[in-house]
């Protein structure tokens, strides 16, 4: 099975099989980039929740955020703020005034730093906590469930006999990180103890203990910055080549092998953990409760070491060294209270746990970090409108935009080849195009019934009018780089009610960017997700000037078609322009020659054009900037048009677009209507290829 049938398989039945909610509940994040905020964000997402993300991204990416909403489907706003800002803390409880509750993950977290720079500890974990509670105070928001730790219990084997620490252990923590978390519980429970009636608190308190793995899918796992703190991440980066050798912090503990004991928890496990408590919450009132998340078994550093080693097949380089400050010999947890309250359980071991690591680790060398792969913003702090570039300080570079999941700009041995695209009212340049590319006349169709559109072309509907995809924000991008080279950037968008279109569809873009051959391949596909049948065409509307350091104009830029028969009206006929079997190339002057052609390669075409041949369809060059380019398509025909009016954006005629796709007004013509109709299980695809040189 070709990957993307596979791929875009996998996100129908993603997207059809999330539960129904009666009530919505809006979840506000906190550090909800983070290793187990992201997986708990997914959980949350998959249970029907809404999230709002804040996190000051200080030892986590916003690439984690990006992947998830790729991989759910759903758009998570995301508030690049530290807790302590109370002022841009405020602003997220203002634009979201529908948060009924709040999961607390944000604050530092590593027992050895905090020994060295305690004040730090203290100003951004219970400080950034006091912020936060006043906030919800002010907002009403009473429900919050709150990531603790099983530090706060400190050494428990100070109680002769105690296998399995419970939630009664006094507490007792022996590092500054663990005095935080102890302090906020404190917080917590004087809160609880003076409320008024008016002030309904409810407080679940999280005590879990090591959290290890990824996701099973690989697209997200712990990507720690700097030196990791904890062990398994350690192991990987070691395993990978990051780091030359894992020390171990003492083999002189009282334990059947000398180093410490923990009871590793899959971050899965975990992440649903947290989800299990809110629902307690909201099912249970006025409530302030601990509980321990872990799974009452305990393992050695040299039993996990050896478990990685397993999973991963490779010989870790291991020293032993001095022990750490603030460690203790043994942290397993007694969790019977979390499975008789909270309904749960953990369900994934070590064995799988470390599987996952690895999956993560062998498909993310660097974490979210990828060498010739640069995200920037457009403004501070706003990611809806990030961009990214692909092949960053190569010969060939592409950026990409959210907005339109546009082509913002190409360069070809440092010189950009497209006007930039964007995301401006009327400004086409380098967006999807969709629902439905180009022209349908008279603003409307039949299908199961009569649908009649906004018109923005005279009486006629182009690109769809008020329903055009180049304004809309897709989710992305996911970005792999499968080989040396080689990028993909993928982004989704669920094109959902409201719509003149009325069906929900779910569109697919993926862009693959190969360096060493100039190429940029476009992958577009589409399946309905509700409602009826409904029409399609998908295009990409990059405007091209192959010498724009020197001129915003096209003169001198010389084209060749694959074919000169284009349509007019429901007539085939011919332009005059050079084909590839001509002499003489048409050159393109100031004013003249003026194409908005709609040329046609076949008179018969699928739903699926990518089962046709992948075919050259024009080749353009400059002879001032010796840049050439090829555009090939699988699609039946392509819209060639060379800029004459660009609406006061970019100065007339300083760009020409190609737009492979289905014919003009191909969904009220009987002979193509069915290549333009995606109903109900069927699976719209299309492919597109710039080739530089």
């Amino acid at each position: 099975m070709h990957p993307l049938v596979q791929h875009i398989s996998f996100l129908q039945v993603a997207y059809c099989s999330m539960p129904a909610v009666t009530t919505k509940r809006k979840v506000l994040v906190t550090g909800g980039a983070g290793y187990i905020g992201s997986h708990a964000v997914v959980e949350l997402v998959e249970g029907g929740y809404e999230c709002v993300v804040v996190d000051n991204l200080s030892n986590s990416s916003y690439e984690s955020l990006a992947r998830v909403q790729v991989s759910t489907q759903k758009y998570i706003p995301f508030y690049q703020v530290d807790l302590v800002d109370r002022q841009a803390l405020e602003q997220v409880f203002r634009d979201h005034r529908e948060i009924d509750c709040v999961i607390h993950f944000a604050g530092l977290k590593a027992v050895g730093e905090s020994a060295h720079i305690p004040l730090k500890y203290y100003q951004n974990n219970v400080n950034g906590t006091l912020v936060l509670l006043e906030l919800m105070e002010k907002f009403h928001v009473w429900k919050l469930v709150f990531s603790s730790s099983a530090t706060v219990y400190g050494d428990y084997t100070r109680y002769p006999g105690m296998l399995q620490v419970p939630e009664e252990c006094p507490l007792q923590p022996t590092n500054p990180y663990g005095h935080t978390k102890c302090t906020i519980e404190d917080i917590l429970r004087d809160v609880y103890a003076s409320v008024p009636s008016t002030a309904p608190w409810s407080f679940a308190i999280l005590r879990y203990f090591n959290p290890i793995g990824a996701h099973p899918s690989g697209l997200i796992g712990e990507d720690p910055i700097g030196i990791p703190n904890n062990l398994l991440p350690f192991m990987a980066q070691v395993a990978v080549g990051r780091r030359k050798q894992l020390s171990v912090f003492g083999n002189d503990y009282d334990t059947r092998d000398g180093t410490p004991i923990r009871d590793y928890i899959h971050v899965v496990d975990l992440a649903k953990g947290h989800v299990a408590a809110l629902q307690y919450l909201q099912k249970n009132g006025q409530v302030c409760r601990e509980w321990n998340l872990g799974t009452g078994r305990g393992s050695t550093v040299l039993e996990m070491y050896v478990a990685f080693k397993k999973a991963c097949g490779i010989d870790i380089p291991m020293e032993i060294v001095g022990r750490r400050p603030g460690d203790v010999p043994l942290l397993v947890a007694k969790a019977d209270k979390a499975k008789c309250d909270l309904e749960w359980h953990t369900e994934l071991d070590i064995r799988q746990a470390c599987e996952d690591l690895w999956r993560w680790v062998t498909k993310n060398p660097f974490g979210y970090s990828q060498r010739g792969v640069v995200s920037t913003v457009c403004n501070p702090g706003i990611y809806d409108t990030r961009l990214v570039t692909l092949g960053h300080g190569s010969k060939f570079q592409v950026v990409f935009g959210n907005i339109g999941a546009s082509i913002v700009d190409i360069r070809v041995d440092g010189q950009s080849v497209v006007l930039d695209g964007g995301a401006s009212a009327g400004n086409y340049a380098g967006a999807t195009i969709g629902r439905y590319a180009n022209r349908i006349m008279g603003g409307s169709f039949t299908l199961d019934k009569n649908y009649v559109l906004s018109t923005n072309d005279g009486p006629n509907t182009n690109h769809s009018s008020i329903s055009s995809y180049h304004t809309k924000r897709f989710l992305g991008p996911l970005v792999k780089t499968p080989s040396r080279g080689i990028f993909v950037a993928e982004y989704v968008l669920l094109d959902e009610q409201p719509t003149e279109f009325e069906s929900d569809v779910l569109v697919n873009v993926i862009y693959s960017v190969d360096v060493e051959s100039k190429t940029l391949d476009i992958q577009y596909s589409a399946i309905l997700v509700r409602g009826g049948a409904t029409a399609i065409n998908l295009t990409n509307h990059t405007y091209f000037n192959l010498n724009k350091v020197n001129s915003e104009s096209l003169q001198g830029t010389e084209i060749r078609v694959a074919t000169n028969s284009f349509l007019k009206g429901n007539i085939i006929s011919k332009a005059d322009i050079a084909t590839f079997h001509e002499g003489e190339p048409t050159i393109l002057g100031k004013n003249m020659p003026s194409f908005d052609h709609c040329f046609v390669l076949s008179e018969s075409a699928l739903l699926d054009s990518t089962k046709s041949e992948l075919y050259p369809i024009l080749r353009a060059s400059h002879p001032e900037s010796h840049v050439n380019l090829e555009v090939l398509t699988t699609e039946p025909s392509f819209q060639l048009y060379t800029g004459d009016s660009l609406n006061g954006l970019f100065p007339p005629r300083s760009g020409f677009a190609v737009e492979p796709g289905r014919y003009v007004d191909a969904v009220n013509n009987d002979r193509w209507k069915e290549a333009v109709t995606l109903a109900p299980g069927n699976i719209y695809r299309s492919r597109i290829v710039y080739r530089f040189s």
